[in-house]
């Protein structure tokens, strides 16, 4: 039986790490962070993407793939022999838990891997799967009908399901999932931890500073920021970190269409992370537009930096954001733009949430994460444990 002082032998697997960036890289970081500072063996199972380029590490473990290319900008890679090269490198390891990030691809071969090696395996729901069908070469109806089945199958095949918030348990659990579900939030990556509150004080006259961080995809929904900073009434900046293929369509979008200024509006590709923080901490209110997201780690990120959100009503920010405390949900740009105006109006409410905010993000500090996930952790290897001693 695994105690709760004693270390564990943690196996990742993710289809996605670096060159990739986004919310489940950042929460595969912060939670590799959070297990390594608690003296856990952590290694990370992902793709080789770019051969000898990558610049891992240690822990970072790749599958090899003789087949590389690019295709909109993102990098692809096709392995062979996945449980081959599976069972090779878990053998080598011997974990006490193998923890996947993907329904798919390594996803679904590391839950063949763990069965043969009597090992439990813990599935963290990142995505709403269906809503990405748009990627997929087929009519959207039947691919969303094709995606949600395999998750589902592949959600009966694990021995638990990690959800970032009670609402998406209720979604799983109206889909019919009956796996185990653990409401476990992902943790701030450590550049995130020790940041002080910091109270704004405008300069009178000076724009709103509005941000946002996230890809440039369809599925963030980034029209929508564009569509209710072109229906204010005041000043703004609004700064779009990020990266991603509709890049170009949103520059057009906003200066073409809305005939937004470059003054107005602006595109910052992949800052460092110290340089990120930078955004947050100055930025007056953090705007999220994406309804697909069960987290949105950017938001506990926009908290940590004292800064309150707007955003859309959704399942991921709904477990976060409460509404008139560490700031607002919105149902449409219009109530979006009016919100942004009452709230700059009123600098003591807004100090007032962002010190909200700044507590919020002390909600997913490591030591909370490491508690309810190894908690999970132990108690799956205890059970299977005991099932392989009753045969």
């Amino acid at each position: 039986m695994a105690t709760t002082n004693e270390k564990l032998r943690i196996v990742l697997i993710s289809n996605n790490y670096t060159p990739y960036s986004g919310g489940v890289v950042s929460s595969i970081n912060a939670q590799i962070a959070a297990l390594q500072e608690d003296q856990h063996f952590v290694r990370l199972i992902t793709l080789d993407f770019l051969g000898e380029k990558h610049d891992d590490p240690e822990y970072v473990i790749r599958i090899q793939a003789p087949i590389k290319f690019r295709y909109q900008q993102k990098h692809y890679a096709i392995p062979w022999f996945m449980v081959t090269q599976l069972k090779r490198i878990i053998r080598e390891i011997n974990p006490d838990i193998i923890h996947v990030h993907h329904p798919f691809l390594l996803g679904v071969k590391a839950v063949e891997v763990g069965r043969k090696f009597g090992l439990p395996v813990v599935f963290t729901y990142h995505t709403l799967y269906e809503e990405y069908a748009h990627y997929v070469p087929l009519p959207d109806s039947l691919s969303k009908t094709l995606i949600s089945n395999l998750v589902r199958k592949f959600c009966a095949s694990v021995d638990a399901i990690i959800v970032p918030g009670q609402n998406i348990a209720n979604l799983l659990a109206r889909k019919k999932i009956t796996t185990p579900l653990y409401c476990i939030p992902s943790p701030l990556q450590p550049c995130f931890y020790h940041i002080p509150f910091m109270p704004d004080n405008p300069i009178p006259g000076s724009p709103v500073k509005l941000l946002t961080v996230g890809r440039f995809t369809k599925e963030k929904n980034l029209r929508f920021l564009l569509d209710a900073c072109q229906l204010l009434e005041v000043k703004f900046v609004l700064t779009l970190v990020g990266y991603g293929i509709e890049y170009e369509n949103l520059r057009n979008y906003a200066y073409c269409h809305l005939q937004l200024s470059p003054e107005q509006v602006q595109f910052v590709l992949k800052p460092s992370p110290l340089q990120l923080i930078d955004y947050y901490k100055q930025a007056d209110l953090f705007l999220f537009s994406s309804i697909t997201d069960t987290q949105g780690l950017v938001l506990a990120e926009a908290m940590a930096c004292s800064t309150p959100v707007i955003a859309v009503d959704g399942p991921g920010q709904n477990d976060i954001v409460i509404n008139n405390k560490n700031g607002m949900l919105v149902s449409s740009a219009e109530d979006m733009a009016v919100t942004i105006k009452q709230l700059i109006k009123d600098q003591q409410r807004l100090n007032e949430m962002r010190k909200q905010a700044w507590l919020t993000a002390k909600k997913f500090l490591p030591e909370i994460y490491n508690v309810k996930l190894l908690e999970t952790y132990r108690g799956l290897v205890d059970r299977v444990t005991f099932n392989n001693e009753q045969y």
